[in-house]
């Protein structure tokens, strides 16, 4: 009986470090600016508006010192769009599409805004400006790193 209570008070401590480490208070100003990265499996680029197509998750991290990472659906990702003053609506990113070809890897640098998610088709698109680079129509595997940001969705989680 001994053994389990020690256990039980043991897994229960281990539970409150990662509940306090997963949910840290921070006020925006001092919040950590977080980077992402969601990689396709396939896209286009048509009309100004680059779609990645079959995206499971965003990936964000944040530098040091908070080390925080974790992933966000592509639905919360664009719901965080235009929150808090340092929003990318307010400064839209920029981002490079690194896309895998037979020929290697090609990089294309954009700026992003007005973020579209269509969730049953697991698909992201953005309005995009092309400012290093050039964007083919249709292409395969690929993954769009992006700018940093405070991200409230980030800290809640």
């Amino acid at each position: 009986m001994r053994l389990f209570l020690i256990l039980f008070m043991t897994i229960m401590f281990s539970m409150g470090v990662v509940f306090v480490q997963a949910n840290p208070v921070i006020n925006e100003a001092d919040a950590p600016k977080f980077l992402y990265t969601m990689s396709a499996k396939s896209g286009t680029f048509e009309n100004g508006r680059l779609t990645l197509k079959d995206v499971p998750l965003v990936v964000y991290f944040a530098d040091r010192p908070a080390r925080i990472s974790g992933m966000l659906s592509i639905q919360v990702f664009a719901q965080g769009w235009d929150q808090g003053t340092d929003s990318f609506r307010a400064d839209p990113p920029n981002g490079t599409l690194s896309i895998l070809t037979k020929d290697g890897v090609h990089n294309i640098v954009v700026e992003l805004s007005d973020p579209d998610v269509k969730v049953k088709e697991g698909t992201i698109s953005f309005k995009v400006r092309v400012l290093d680079g050039e964007l083919p129509e249709a292409f395969g595997n690929s993954t769009l790193f992006i700018d940093d940001s405070v991200c409230t969705a980030c800290l809640q989680l």
